[in-house]
């Protein structure tokens, strides 16, 4: 009864529609999932797989209604920051999701006010909280019929966005593709158990790609295994746009620490001892150390296709990857860990900074600077490092900094006051009195660039020295 039903749906809403090529492909893939779902008295044994199954049912039907009256997606850019009209719906959707799912004691400005083992025991008491695999019975054979719908791809209805070389991928289950442990088996994340089956975790990946890594620890030197050297094989998912598994790596890495690790005496009902990121570092481990985890996450930041993911992930298991939603706390987690050197970060702007990071490595970070209407800053001013800047996507790339770093959209001139011969001081961002002077513009000349501050009669102001 309820396949004939599914089954007459399905050929009245493929009646209505126009014989556009995509969709027979997601036809053709439906058709598959009903009939890999059609004997009843499995059903009746696993309801989880039930609401699964009519979920993909609902999505079907949705897509197929909502593509009546217009073609599909033009070309999304999967990593250039929402540089799509497609691409700015779907990050909208993102944002609405991320805002409900972090509330309370785990709002972000709460989440902002903690650092070290602290923040890591929020956010892990959120994982257990909010994963519920074992609690819906999926397992690791779930995996294979869901990433249709979490690793979608934007540009291409059926197929799916493959790990490490981006490539697309048919989503139906055998047609060259298997599942990657990013955290691999051997290491602490067998299948079995919940850390092993976890979908944040556990990526679909091109059958070849997948052997090439091994379980092979994550690193830039040596045996290393650097995804950095996998050609983007996605028209869509450009490498000139950053397009790297660098910091998609790094970022499961840090969230199977968060989600099934321990720090100080924080750990949730989903504890997994060999899940300690510190016991794991080196070429037998995971990652070869967490100053490397950390540059790559920085560097690569997190892509339009790492937030619809972490959506669907979301839907199929109940949790959100933090570090995707907030890159930034990741190296608040380790603000206390003394192996890695970090600059405090200040900015003097008016526009929204994403991810907002709070400290930086030496190596610096790439960020994205928005004003409320979508537009982006003419011009970004950086002390403390090497800036380059891309105003038509309002991407900041820092790199080699040497201390605390300072960002300013703000530029006001050297020669800003009436009277340049008035007694003024002049101190730095951290208030430390630099130089009494009667002539301003003659001393800020002489200081290196960066942000000052200058007191000078009743008037007190910041200045940029460029």
């Amino acid at each position: 009864m309820l396949f004939s039903y599914i089954c007459k749906s399905l050929l009245f809403f493929f009646k209505k529609i126009s014989p556009l090529s995509s969709l027979f492909s997601l036809l053709s893939y439906f058709i598959k999932k009903i009939a890999s779902f059609a004997n009843f008295s499995y059903l009746c044994t696993r309801k989880r797989k039930i609401l699964v199954f009519m979920k993909h049912i609902h999505l079907f039907l949705g897509i197929l209604l909502a593509l009546l009256p217009c073609q599909i997606f033009a070309s999304i850019d999967m990593q250039a920051h929402v540089a799509s009209d497609e691409g700015k719906q779907s990050y909208t959707a993102y944002l609405n999701k991320q805002k409900s799912y972090y509330t309370g004691v785990y709002a972000y400005d709460q989440l902002l006010a903690i650092t070290g083992d602290e923040l890591f025991g929020r956010l892990n008491q959120l994982m257990g909280n909010t994963c519920k695999l074992d609690a819906w019975n999926l397992d690791y054979g779930d995996l294979r019929y869901a990433y249709v719908d979490v690793d979608r791809d934007l540009n291409r209805s059926g197929y799916i966005i493959g790990y490490y070389d981006g490539k697309q991928l048919d989503g139906d289950w055998g047609s060259g593709w298997n599942r990657e442990h990013t955290w691999p088996q051997s290491k602490g994340a067998d299948k079995s158990t919940t850390m092993g089956h976890d979908m944040q975790s556990v990526r679909p990946t091109n059958t070849s790609v997948n052997s090439s890594r091994g379980n092979d620890a994550y690193g830039e030197t040596g045996s290393y295994y650097d995804p950095n050297e996998i050609s983007i094989s996605n028209s869509a998912y450009k490498k000139i746009n950053l397009g790297t598994y660098r910091g998609d790596a790094a970022r499961v890495i840090l969230y199977d620490y968060l989600v099934y690790g321990q720090a100080g005496s924080y750990k949730n009902s989903l504890y997994n001892g060999n899940a300690q990121l510190l016991s794991k570092l080196g070429t037998s481990g995971v990652f070869e150390s967490i100053h490397v985890l950390l540059k790559w996450h920085m560097q690569d930041p997190p892509s339009l296709t790492e937030m619809v993911r972490n959506d669907g992930a979301q839907e199929y298991q109940g949790n959100r990857n933090p570090m995707i939603d907030f890159p930034e706390l990741a190296i608040e987690i380790f603000s206390d860990y003394s192996k890695i050197t970090s600059y405090p970060v200040t900015y003097n702007v008016s526009e929204t900074v994403s991810p907002r990071y709070m400290h930086t490595l030496s190596d610096g970070f790439i960020t994205y600077l928005s004003a409320s209407d979508g537009s982006h800053p003419s011009q970004v001013t950086v002390s403390g490092g090497k800036a380059e800047y891309d105003s038509s996507l309002g991407r900041l790339i820092i790199t080699q900094v040497t201390g605390n770093l300072i960002i300013s959209t703000t530029t006001p001139t050297i020669d800003i006051y009436t009277s340049s011969h008035t007694c003024a001081r002049i101190y730095n961002v951290s208030g430390e009195l630099l130089c009494t002077t009667d002539d301003v513009p003659a001393a800020l000349m002489q200081l290196r660039s960066g942000l000052y501050i200058v007191s000078q009669g009743t008037q007190t102001r910041k200045v940029m020295v460029p």
